[in-house]
């Protein structure tokens, strides 16, 4: 019997092209560069946050987010951040 089931959210059934590229627009820098850094990072086994301090040693990570959030560009999810269901 199933007692449960566990997705991983990010690249599982959420893309997240738009929210890596969204990154690179606040760094300034080319999106594939990020995707680029993303994936570099991740076959290493590092957090994926790696390649936002590849980009910006130092960067308080945490004063990024706010500074995003305050200026109206966070995070957020909707229908297109989702894989089709293949239906």
């Amino acid at each position: 019997m199933v007692k449960a089931v566990v997705f991983d959210i990010g690249e599982t059934l959420v893309r997240d092209d738009r929210y890596w590229g969204s990154w690179a627009d606040w760094l300034g820098i080319p999106r594939h560069t990020m995707s680029a850094l993303v994936g570099a990072v991740t076959a290493l086994g590092m957090d994926n946050a790696e390649a936002i301090r590849l980009i910006r040693p130092g960067i308080d990570l945490r004063a990024a987010y706010r500074d995003r959030e305050d200026s109206g560009r966070g995070e957020f999810l909707d229908e297109a951040d989702l894989y089709p269901d293949g239906s």
